[in-house]
């Protein structure tokens, strides 16, 4: 991935276009359970959009440890500088 900031705004569109929320809703410090639809089937719904925005597969376990904003950015950049989208 280009940059934190490529990274940022990325995950920012996802997170929108999955639990129709704005964007200053979506943070480092933002929880699974803390937005209204990120529950077990919005998760199920959040990887499909990663998978999609990102071209990879993320791993079972990983997938398991997105438990905020931050996981995902540390675990998108451990999977090997995807390429979104833009």
């Amino acid at each position: 991935m280009g940059s934190d900031q490529a990274l940022d705004s990325t995950l920012k569109r996802v997170f929108c276009s999955v639990f129709d929320v704005t964007p200053d809703a979506v943070t480092d410090q933002t929880r699974r359970g803390e937005l209204e639809r990120w529950d077990s089937l919005g998760h199920i719904d959040l990887l499909e959009a990663l998978r999609n925005e990102f071209q990879f597969e993320i791993p079972v376990d990983q997938a398991l440890e997105m438990e905020t904003v931050a996981d995902i950015k540390r675990i998108l950049r451990s999977l090997g500088s995807p390429r979104g989208r833009h």
